[in-house]
């Protein structure tokens, strides 16, 4: 699931928010006759990994239809050196649902994060190296125009990647 804003950025309810302490949540595996030591880290996973990893684990295959990766190979060492993955999305399609309706798509690098507002002229754009507690939105500033558009397409590409792979 995803955590609580816990009154991060004014905000005490579950909602269309992206911020980190509602997206960026603890993994914790245990595994001690397979995963060797302990391993801390904080690579980019997303929560539909876990599928994946807990098939691999359990010797079963994956279905023809999964999207997301397996961090089996991560979590017992095969690829502990490799970046597990370059970014994470995220997606709010109304689950509430809210009145107006409310459709935002988010994706994060280790560096910057975009969310995007759909159907309205909004956004958020962050520089989480300068400002980790996203409190500079540099969405209309003109001089991270280029970065803007990097993370635009990354989050098209991401989002253009959710189809259903199904039937091949």
């Amino acid at each position: 699931d995803h955590g609580e804003m816990l009154g991060d950025h004014g905000i005490y309810i579950k909602g269309p928010f992206m911020y980190d302490p509602a997206i960026r949540v603890p993994l914790i595996i245990s595994f001690p006759q397979a995963i060797a030591g302990g391993c801390r880290t904080n690579v980019l996973v997303e929560l539909g990994d876990m599928a994946p990893t807990l098939l691999e684990a359990a010797g079963l295959p994956r279905d023809p239809g999964m999207q997301t990766r397996s961090l089996w190979p991560f979590l017992v060492g095969a690829d502990r050196a490799a970046r597990f993955r370059g970014d994470v999305y995220c997606e709010y399609y109304n689950s509430n649902p809210n009145k107006p309706a409310q459709y935002c798509t988010m994706v994060r690098t280790d560096t910057h994060k975009i969310v995007v507002w759909h159907g309205q002229e909004l956004g958020e754009l962050y520089d989480l190296q300068a400002d980790p507690t996203e409190t500079r939105n540099l969405w209309d500033d003109p001089s991270r125009a280029k970065v803007k558009m990097a993370m635009m397409k990354r989050l098209c590409d991401r989002m253009a990647y959710t189809c259903d792979p199904l039937p091949e």
